[in-house]
C-alpha cells in the first residue's frame, strides 16, 4: 500500500516536472528571443488564457472527481457530460474573446494582443482539453499515465522549439500553434490506451449537477488567478512593458519554486475528498496535517534554493537584462511559505461541499490585493506591487485560519500537531518492530 502511494505521488510529481519544464522552455525561448514589447504581450496573453481556463477547470474538474468517486457505476454519463461542458464552453466563450480583443490591447496599450486572441480557440482547445485529461488521470489514479503522457508533451514541444530555432522563425504565432499542435498531438497519442476511462452520451441530470457544484468553484478559480494576476494587470495599466517583463519573469522563477503546490495538489485532493466523507473527523484531520506537512516540506528546498541563487535562476530562465527582478523574487518566494496552508484550506472546502465558502474567502483576498496594490504601485512602482501581492497572500491565508473552525471540523493548531506527531510516531515504531522481527 505504502509502495503504491509513493508510486502514485512520484509519478504525479514527475508528470507535473515536465509539464511545467516544457511551458519553462517556452517561456525561456520567447524571454531570449522576443523584445520586451512582444515578451509582455506573449505574457497578456498566456494570463487571459490561464483565467479563461480556469474558469473552463472549475466548472468541470473538482466536480469530476467529486462524482466519479461517489458514482462510479455512472462514470460513463458523468465523464460524456464534463466534455460536453468542456466544448460547449470553449465555443461559447470564442466570440467575446473576439470581440474583447480590441478594447483589451487599447486598455492595456498593447496592440499586439488583437492579433493573437483570435488563435485563443487553439490554445484551448489544446492544452484546455490536455488539462482536463490530466484531471481524470488523477480522479482514476493513473499517475503513471500522467508521467508518460507530460514526458511525451516535454519531447513533442522540445523538438517543435528546436525546429523553430533552426528555421529562426521564433515569433508569437509560431509559439502559440506550437504550444496548442503538440498539446493535439499528445492528446491524439494518449486515446490509444484502452479501458481505462468509460465515455458515454451526457445527460441533463449530471450536465446540471456539474454546473452546480462547478459554478462556486469557476468563479473561486477566476477570482484566484485575478488575485495572482492583479499585480500584473495593475503593473501592465500604471507601469509600462518592461515593468511587465520584469515581473513576469519574477513571476515564473516563483511558478517553479511553488511547483510541489501545482503537483502535487490534484494528487491530494481526492484524498480529502475521501477523509471528509469519513464519520469520524480525526480521519480529516489527519490528512488534513499531513497534506500540509508534505507541502511545506516539498516547497522549502525549492525556495531556500532560489533565495541564495536568485540572480542566477533569474538569467538562467530568460538573460542577465532581467536581473532587476532579484528583489521581486525574494519577496514573492518568502510570502509562498505560506500557501501551504492556504492551498489546503481550499482543497478541503471544496471537498467538504462548501465552494461557495471557498469563493467568499477568495473575493476578500482580491479586495485587499488589487486595495493594496492601488496604493503601493504609486509609491513604489514595481516594488510596491510585490510588496502587495505577497502582504495579501499572508493577510488572506491568515484570515482563513481563523475562520477554519466554522466551517470543517477541525482541530486546534496544537491538537493537530500532536496527532500527526503520535501517527508518524506510530508508523516509525511499526517499521522497527518490522525490522526486529526479520
Amino acid at each position: 500500500m505504502r509502495a503504491s502511494l509513493i508510486k502514485q505521488l512520484a509519478g504525479a510529481m514527475g508528470g507535473q516536472v515536465f509539464f511545467l519544464l516544457s511551458n519553462m522552455l517556452f517561456f525561456m525561448l520567447a524571454a531570449k528571443n522576443l523584445n520586451a514589447e512582444s515578451f509582455a504581450a506573449w505574457g497578456m496573453y498566456q494570463m487571459l488564457i490561464a483565467l479563461i481556463d480556469g474558469i473552463r477547470q472549475g466548472f468541470i474538474h473538482n466536480g469530476l472527481t467529486r462524482f466519479l468517486l461517489q458514482e462510479p457505476k455512472e462514470e460513463g454519463t458523468i465523464v460524456g457530460s464534463g466534455i460536453l461542458i468542456h466544448f460547449a464552453f470553449i465555443v461559447l466563450i470564442y466570440p467575446f474573446l473576439l470581440l474583447l480583443s480590441g478594447p483589451l490591447a487599447t486598455f492595456f496599450e498593447m496592440p499586439t494582443l488583437e492579433i493573437l486572441m483570435p488563435y485563443s480557440i487553439l490554445s484551448l482547445l489544446g492544452l484546455g482539453s490536455l488539462q482536463t485529461f490530466f484531471n481524470l488521470l488523477f480522479a482514476k489514479n493513473k499517475s503513471k499515465t500522467y508521467f508518460s503522457v507530460t514526458a511525451t508533451y516535454l519531447l513533442v514541444s522540445s523538438l517543435g522549439m528546436g525546429g523553430l530555432m533552426l528555421s529562426n522563425n521564433v515569433n508569437l504565432v509560431s509559439l502559440i500553434l506550437l504550444q496548442s499542435g503538440a498539446a493535439v498531438l499528445v492528446l491524439a497519442w494518449s486515446f490509444w490506451e484502452k479501458n481505462w476511462i468509460r465515455i458515454q452520451l451526457p445527460n441533463r441530470f449530471w450536465v446540471g449537477s456539474l454546473l452546480q457544484f462547478g459554478k462556486h468553484v469557476a468563479g473561486t478559480n477566476a477570482l484566484s488567478l485575478l488575485f495572482q494576476k492583479a499585480d500584473l494587470l495593475m503593473i501592465a495599466y500604471f507601469l509600462g512593458s518592461e515593468e511587465v517583463a520584469l515581473f513576469l519573469v519574477a513571476g515564473k522563477v516563483l511558478q517553479y519554486v511553488e511547483l510541489p503546490l501545482t503537483a502535487i495538489s490534484p494528487w491530494i485532493y481526492p484524498r480529502i475528498a475521501t477523509a471528509s466523507r469519513s464519520n469520524q473527523s480525526i480521519h480529516l484531520n489527519l490528512e488534513y496535517s499531513r497534506s500540509i506537512l508534505l507541502l511545506f516540506v516539498l516547497l522549502l528546498p525549492g525556495g531556500l534554493m532560489v533565495l541564495l541563487f536568485t540572480e542566477t535562476c533569474i538569467t538562467w530562465i530568460s538573460s542577465a537584462s532581467y536581473s532587476e527582478a532579484v528583489s521581486l523574487v525574494t519577496i514573492l518566494v518568502i510570502s509562498s511559505f505560506a500557501k501551504p496552508w492556504g492551498r489546503v484550506f481550499g482543497m478541503s472546502l471544496d471537498a467538504a461541499g462548501k465552494p461557495d465558502v471557498n469563493f467568499q474567502m477568495l473575493a476578500l483576498s482580491l479586495v485587499i490585493n488589487v486595495v493594496l496594490n492601488a496604493t503601493l504601485i504609486p509609491l513604489w512602482g514595481l516594488l510596491g506591487a510585490v510588496v502587495a501581492t505577497g502582504s495579501s497572500v499572508v493577510l488572506t491565508i491568515a484570515i482563513g485560519q481563523i475562520r477554519l473552525k466554522n466551517y470543517l471540523p477541525i482541530l486546534g493548531f496544537g491538537q493537530r500537531v500532536k496527532l500527526l506527531s503520535q501517527s508518524i510516531i506510530n508508523h516509525l515504531n511499526k517499521k522497527s518492530h518490522e525490522f526486529n522481527f526479520r
